[in-house]
């Protein structure tokens, strides 16, 4: 099969303990949150924040079940920033590849879930693949496939509030940065990973990782703490298109971000269900 195992961060994965309140704080953010969905096979429900070719999934659990395991246990750690499902050509190529590195991936698994579309009911159907037996220590990866893209990525669902076009990367607080390093570079291969001014960098279809040290985190990230006090994955960036309509749709939902000396807008977990939120101007 011709393509690419990884091709960057296709969503990010939040999980959540209270669902509802996960959902109107990202929608107080500027952000237009789907309407609920379910997995019926994984126990799971969600919110969806979509964008061009990425977005952000807000996961809550239903129904106990051996495929939330992960999931529930992430929760008893307090929550937030999870995973990174990783785009790909294919579930097939992704778990041939991850096992020709070592990672021993769990089998493919395909699922589906209901969505509405100009008032009929469509299935939004998936192929993943998890990495259940060799977890990474920081933030966690899966690789997913769309079987039907157009049931997800849908333009009229892109317009933010807050003009926001793109999830642009994510920040992973680290005493060690390199912990994961071997692991990371098995996932997305050796060219995608390097190091730099003392960060791991993972950088693969323009959603950038970074871990750092929590004292970088707090120089590059100033006037935010994270919730958690050990390594975590701590924050989520995004592109806004313009910096001041974003900020006065926080300033009306009475939210109180931070901001950069370069105008990068810096909003507390507090106000994002346990996760860093910052906006920083461009286009995708």
């Amino acid at each position: 099969m011709a393509g690419q195992p990884v091709k960057g961060i296709d969503h990010a994965v939040v999980v959540v303990r209270d669902i509802d309140a996960a959902r109107d704080a990202w929608a107080r953010l500027g952000f237009q949150v789907q309407p609920r969905g379910f997995h019926m096979r994984l126990g799971t429900a969600n919110h969806l924040m979509i964008f061009a070719d990425n977005y952000v999934e807000l996961i809550g659990i239903v129904e106990a079940n051996p495929f939330n395991a992960e999931r529930r246990i992430w929760l008893e750690d307090g929550g937030g920033l999870a995973n990174a499902a990783l785009r790909t050509d294919g579930a097939a190529l992704a778990h041939a590849a991850w096992t020709e590195a070592g990672l021993e991936p769990d089998p493919v698994l395909e699922f589906d879930r209901a969505v509405q579309i100009g008032g009929r009911e469509e299935r939004a159907a998936f192929r993943t693949v998890r990495l259940g037996r060799r977890r990474a220590k920081l933030l966690g990866f899966f690789a997913c496939e769309h079987l039907t893209p157009r049931f997800v990525y849908r333009q009229e669902w892109a317009r933010h509030p807050n003009s926001v076009v793109a999830l642009a990367g994510a920040t992973v607080i680290a005493d060690d940065p390199a912990t994961d390093e071997t692991y990371v570079r098995k996932v997305f291969g050796d060219a995608a990973v390097r190091r730099k001014d003392g960060e791991l960098l993972v950088v693969s279809g323009g959603t950038p990782i970074r871990y750092m040290t929590r004292e970088r985190f707090l120089s590059m990230y100033p006037g935010i703490t994270p919730n958690r006090s050990g390594d975590h994955p701590a924050l989520l960036s995004f592109r806004v298109a313009d910096l001041e309509r974003a900020q006065g749709t926080l300033a009306r939902a009475g939210v109180m971000p931070a901001t950069a000396s370069d105008g990068r807008v810096l909003i507390p977990p507090a106000f994002a269900a346990g996760v860093c939120v910052e906006f920083t101007k461009g286009q995708r």
